[in-house]
């Protein structure tokens, strides 16, 4: 028979789940911005402050797992690594030309078409992120973005060239940059975030970071199909 302890925290992670339902029926506005410069412009004004990477100070070929002025950490990639910094002089956007890639390995079959799965760090609150597509491919690099309960809440698309942000009205989880577009070697720059410090208690910091891992085992499960 289930013992009393087993049957307290069942009944521990119900309320849980029932928190985090409650609060993902709430969900009223994700608002998107999808264009040129004054599309960002705008963004970055209803976003109030935020934060900017260009990448631009790191040297090509940088792994990076995290960006802790933008309140965020990267997953590891299907094919193994991390995002890599990637000097592209093809399409330019107004950040430069030091780009975040998904092929830290190269360009070849081995992170060809992965996603970048870009999380809120713990005890940090994001309601909004933007970023340009600066891959040369004519093809829109698609945002998939994610609240706590696990819910897709909106997506937004940027054209090559071209900058897309949102701004929702509960914090985010996680976004997944869509490998599948162009030729599978994506890129993007002018990553940003509206990031601020989020004072959680001690349970939920263990449950968010429960989460976390349950999340990345099912992302390592689904690459090995």
């Amino acid at each position: 028979m289930p013992s009393i302890l087993h049957n307290r925290m069942m009944l521990f992670f119900v309320a849980l789940s029932m928190l985090f339902v409650t609060h993902s029926v709430t969900l009223a506005d994700f608002t998107i911005y999808e264009g040129n410069a004054a599309s960002e412009l705008e963004w970055q004004v209803a976003a109030a402050v935020t934060n900017l990477e260009d990448f631009e100070s790191y040297s090509a070929g940088t792994q990076i797992d995290s960006l802790p002025a933008l309140g965020i950490n990267f997953d590891p990639l299907a094919g193994g690594g991390f995002p890599c910094t990637y000097s592209f002089t093809g399409t330019q956007t107004p950040h430069g030309k030091m780009q975040l890639g998904n092929f830290p390995n190269g360009i070849n079959s081995i992170n060809r078409w992965d996603d970048i799965v870009i999380s809120a760090s713990h005890g940090r609150e994001i309601t909004a992120m933007g970023f340009w597509n600066g891959d040369g491919q004519s093809d829109t690099m698609t945002a998939y973005v994610y609240d706590f309960a696990d819910n897709l809440i909106g997506s937004i698309g940027a054209y090559r060239g071209q900058f897309a942000g949102f701004i929702s009205d509960v914090p985010i989880w996680y976004v997944i940059l869509d490998g599948d577009t162009g030729d599978g070697w994506n890129h993007v720059d002018g990553l940003q975030t509206n990031a601020v410090p989020e004072p959680l208690s001690g349970t939920l910091l263990v449950v968010a970071g429960c989460a976390t891992l349950l999340r990345r085992k099912r992302f390592a499960q689904a690459a090995k199909r």
